[in-house]
């Protein structure tokens, strides 16, 4: 056999001194069988921007093909990403996916590219997966590298890079769509046509999603009381040719809009909806100089405008400048007295006796009778707090508390008032990329390359106008075969931008090559995340209009608690990543494995919430991640495929400046990065396809969800999807049933993320010809 050949071979390289001989001849075996001489090796890009066969990648990849997303009958992006070792999701108004742990709030730790295109928004960091206007029938293959890989796509990829590869025009030539409807409101439609157009070929893909999203606790039946419902579509318009020269060009635009509701929050009068807009153009051409040498510039605009009008209502006291003032000058103190007031935030009939304390309180600031010290004694009885007040601090709040004196009480204080208020975000990004690519000999290829991006956003709500980062960045990375069964990879990237650090992202790894379908891998590398422009230059306020009568004589105003400047110049987030791997591939078997065993120290991680309500927002929490990643996939048989990914992630959390943060605030810092993550996560598929007929079924197991607490959560789910063609005359006819069962009732991250009902289904008919 060839392994055996391969090992046998090995083994005299390391005894006797003919060491070239060898490596020629172990160097025709990886070439005739990564050629087609024997098996095939699978290869992948994302790693270091050069096709590599997967023993030969310096890390962890996951790849899901087009075959596979028919197969699971998957609805969005984020769901597929439920099969990838490591990964958590979070689905609501807004999805979230984060790999082994992160802030669910966000997703500001993975890099997201479309045909080389980051959909990661600098801007307010996240990606918006219910935004990007891409079909999953349009998908070639999903990379989804785990781990930092900052060497190769800067800043953002930090923890994990998830890389979509649409399909060409070419390979969907004639026309295709389906609608699609279920419980939970599911109505989906998608069409798509694909024809040559002179030297290349073109797809138009038009798509409409939508559904009700979750229930809510207090739900019952499929009744929907949870305002988190979708509506989303979009047109994406596809070219490619294969010019003259031989060069390739590749077109992309398209334009998406939508509604998404959101949940009420604070100060919502009423549940409000988010309308956005947003579209892109791209361009890229490839030209092969040789067959040794290639060249790529890209070049994109993208831009996305959000809309976030509500009725909101808040106390008339919360809008007094003059408490604006104090707050400028002592948040906390301020936030004690706006929020101190009876019948603004605090329910008379839900708890009567705090209610008649604190508003005895209250009375006496405002007449001036008590004492720094009484109203410090009243406040560490009444709600559990304690505060060095001083006389001017009392003096403050008696001049904002005397405004609402109506000449014989100050019954005023609880005055809430209602207006109009809007949201506003938009944020555009201009980007150039120049990529070059050499294959210098058998034991040394490079990749290189120099890119710009523009980031820009005008917000009057968080920047009260126009904010803009410019970012220049050159990486580079070697694959360099010292002798036949070790690969040594060494790459960076060095970043330069306007609203921080110059930063500079290494990775060293080496490949143990066992055989050319088995190996073992080392890699080191660190990776940053840059502050988002919101983190770096914050401008935040929240302004009410059109407000009802109030005793301050108002029409407009701006609540009181206000982000303004910057939070201390944030640091980088930092990860510094050790792993160790294998991974092995028997073709004859139709097997392959992946196996990690890694340790990530990350630092400077900024864990509060960027909100009004909260002062103070540090880049000094600490966290070690450590674990066990594994994939198998199995094809035993002509019609059965087999697929078992899973993760144990094991997390520390240390939060650094906490002098000014309450126990009950403290724990919630310690449990945000670890919320979306399960300590044990194991997902199992197994797809049979004979003939006309296809049935896959997947079942999610996933163990001790926040595992700090008492009685940490666990989450079981069962997916069915069944398909049937049929093929008459040149069309084909197919039909699909899915079904999604929870096992477990309750919620896993937040409390109203729940289903009334524990199945949901839908049922898919499409048309092809």
């Amino acid at each position: 056999m060839k392994l055996n050949r391969i090992t046998a071979l090995a083994a005299l390289v390391l005894m006797s001194s003919q060491a070239a001989a060898f490596e020629e001849e172990f160097l025709d075996v990886v070439t005739d069988e990564t050629l087609g001489g024997g098996f095939e090796v699978p290869e992948v890009l994302t790693a270091t921007r050069l096709k590599q066969p997967r023993s030969e990648v310096p890390g962890s990849v996951t790849v899901i093909d087009a075959e596979q997303i028919r197969q699971w009958g998957v609805r969005t992006l984020p769901e597929l990403m439920r099969f990838v070792p490591g990964m958590f999701v979070k689905h609501g108004a807004a999805d979230a996916v984060a790999y082994h742990a992160s802030n669910p709030n966000l997703m500001r730790r993975m890099q997201v590219l479309i045909d080389g295109r980051s959909v990661y928004r600098a801007g307010i960091a996240s990606v918006v997966w219910d935004d990007i206007p891409l079909a999953l029938e349009d998908i070639q293959r999903i990379e989804v590298f785990r781990g930092p890989n900052a060497s190769s796509y800067g800043a953002n990829a930090f923890m994990a890079v998830v890389n979509i590869v649409t399909l060409h025009p070419q390979d969907t030539l004639g026309s295709r769509g389906y609608i699609r409807g279920g419980n939970q409101a599911t109505r989906d439609a998608y069409v798509s046509h694909s024809s040559e157009l002179g030297d290349g070929a073109i797809r138009i893909t038009a798509s409409r999603k939508s559904d009700d999203g979750f229930d809510g606790q207090y739900a019952r039946d499929g009744e929907d009381d949870y305002h988190d419902g979708g509506r989303d579509q979009f047109i994406n318009l596809t070219y490619a040719e294969r010019l003259d020269n031989g060069d390739q060009l590749l077109l992309e635009s398209a334009y998406k809009w939508g509604e998404t509701e959101i949940p009420p929050g604070e100060f919502d009068g009423e549940p409000p909806e988010d309308y956005t807009r947003n579209g892109f153009l791209y361009g890229r051409l490839t030209q092969d100089v040789s067959a040794r040498h290639s060249r790529k510039l890209q070049a994109y605009w993208q831009i996305e405008n959000r809309r976030h009008p509500a009725h909101g209502c808040v106390p008339t006291v919360s809008l007094d400048t003059e408490l604006t003032s104090l707050y400028r000058e002592d948040p906390y103190w301020a936030a004690v007295v706006g929020r101190l007031i009876p019948g603004a935030y605090l329910n008379q009939e839900d708890d009567p006796a705090t209610y008649a304390q604190v508003n005895g309180l209250v009375q006496g600031i405002a007449a001036g009778v008590l004492t720094p010290e009484t109203v410090e004694l009243a406040l560490e009885t009444t709600l559990e707090r304690d505060y060095d007040i001083s006389q001017s601090d009392l003096d403050a709040a008696q001049g904002i508390f005397g405004r609402a004196f109506n000449g014989s009480d100050f019954e005023q204080l609880g005055e809430v008032i209602c207006g109009s208020t809007s949201i506003d975000f938009e944020e555009q990004r201009v980007d150039l990329e120049w990529q070059d690519t050499v294959h210098w000999n058998d034991r040394l290829r490079t990749v290189s390359g120099v890119s710009f991006r523009r980031d820009q956003v005008y917000s009057e709500t968080y920047f009260h106008g126009t904010v803009r980062n410019d970012i220049f960045r050159v990486f580079g990375n070697v694959e360099w075969r010292p002798f036949a069964p070790l690969l040594l990879h060494v790459g960076g990237m060095y970043e330069t931008e306007d609203t921080n650090d110059s930063a500079f992202s290494p990775r060293v790894a080496a490949n143990f090559m066992l055989s050319p379908q088995q190996s073992v891998r080392l890699v080191w590398s660190t990776a940053v995340r840059s502050p988002d422009l919101l983190e770096q230059e914050p401008n935040y306020y929240y302004t009410i209009g059109n407000l009802d009568d109030n005793y301050l004589g108002l029409t407009e105003g701006d609540y009181f608690e206000q982000q303004t400047g910057t939070y201390g110049q944030l640091d980088h987030e930092k990860i510094q990543s050790v792993e160790l791997g294998y991974f092995l591939n028997v073709p004859e078997y139709n097997f392959m494995a992946d196996i990690k065993v890694y340790r990530d120290y990350l630092t400077q991680l900024i864990s509060n919430p960027i909100n009004l309500t909260n002062p103070d927002v540090y880049s000094d929490t600490e966290m070690v991640i450590k674990g066990v990643d594994w994939q198998f996939s199995w094809n035993p048989a002509q019609h059965h495929s087999f697929w078992w990914s899973g993760a144990y992630v094991n997390t520390d959390v240390e939060i650094g400046e906490d002098s000014a943060i309450d126990e009950e605030t403290l724990t919630s810092l310690l449990r945000v990065e670890t919320r979306l993550s399960a300590e044990y996560s194991n997902n199992l598929s197994w797809a049979y396809r004979r003939g006309d007929w296809g049935l896959t079924q997947s079942y999610f197991w996933h163990n001790a969800y926040n595992r700090e607490n008492r009685n940490p959560r666990h989450y079981r789910r069962y997916e069915a999807n069944l398909t049937k063609d049929w093929k008459m005359d040149g069309y084909t006819v197919n039909i699909g049933l899915f079904w999604h069962h929870l096992i477990d009732d309750g919620r896993v991250i937040y409390i109203n993320e729940v289903y009334s009902v524990n199945d949901l289904w839908y049922l898919q008919v499409g048309l092809e010809f």
